[in-house]
């Protein structure tokens, strides 16, 4: 039909704010997810979810709450995706190994999804599913009670070490001297092949490896020998210290 004047009548799209397919919770979420993904957490407003879904504000609040609601589900689902690790090899050695390797890697692909858990107060939950799969495997390869505890805590502190290290030499202003360009002859007189070495960098993966491995390696053979874990050897029975790996891993 044509208006008043006898010309064609302009098509109207969608009002602002309306969308054709109904709005879900899980839709709500998944959005959530993407903005924090590509953009990060810092732009994840209730206006900004409503904005990319082409919906009221007030649609937000009624499928699923406020900013903190949509924090919290989002929570959920980073958890969800994140917790579970992946266990390899045959031997226990191999398969603590892998699980160490697994947790790292996640963390440091999603910083800012792990940033999200762990500004929220829910970093312990985002490690128990490694936590457990930990417990599993060293109690397979011969740890028991406190020893295996102890031994859970070592292996995550050392995954979690090794990212935050990461984390802070992207960070870090340049410097004037690496650690490299500081060795000198003198300071190893008698180990020319050493000060080569020294004088290389590190690759920070396998420098992971390498710490794992070591440590993996004593825990398993410690507990073949009858020697214990570690810290906790000796005093058999007490219940060890909980701890939840921390500081910022963003």
């Amino acid at each position: 039909m044509g208006d008043r004047k006898g010309q064609p009548a302009r098509a109207r799209g969608p009002r602002p704010g309306t969308r054709d397919a109904p709005l879900s919770r899980d839709q709500i979420l998944d959005t959530a997810f993407e903005i924090v993904e590509t953009e990060g957490v810092e732009r994840l407003t209730v206006r900004a979810l409503a904005t990319k879904l082409g919906v009221a504000v007030t649609a937000i609040y009624w499928h699923v709450g406020d900013k903190q609601a949509v924090l919290d589900g989002l929570v959920e689902r980073i958890i969800a995706q994140l917790g579970p690790v992946q266990v390899r090899g045959r031997r226990p050695e191999e398969r603590i190994i892998a699980i160490g390797r697994s947790l790292r890697q996640t963390l440091l692909r999603q910083p800012d999804l792990v940033a999200v858990v762990h500004r929220q107060g829910r970093t312990a939950a985002l490690f128990q599913p490694a936590r457990r799969v930990l417990v599993r495997e060293l109690t397979a390869a011969g740890l028991d009670g406190a020893d295996a505890a102890v031994a859970v805590q070592a292996v995550l502190s050392l995954v979690v070490g090794s990212v935050l290290v990461d984390r802070q030499l992207e960070r870090q202003p340049a410097q004037r001297q690496s650690p490299e360009e500081l060795w000198t002859a003198e300071d190893v007189p008698d180990a020319p092949d050493l000060l080569q070495h020294l004088t290389h960098p590190v690759d920070e993966e396998k420098l992971f490896d390498f710490s794992l491995g070591a440590l993996v390696r004593a825990l398993v053979s410690g507990s073949r020998r009858g020697q214990g874990a570690g810290p906790a050897s000796g005093r058999r029975g007490a219940a060890a210290a909980p701890a939840t790996p921390g500081g910022d891993l963003r």
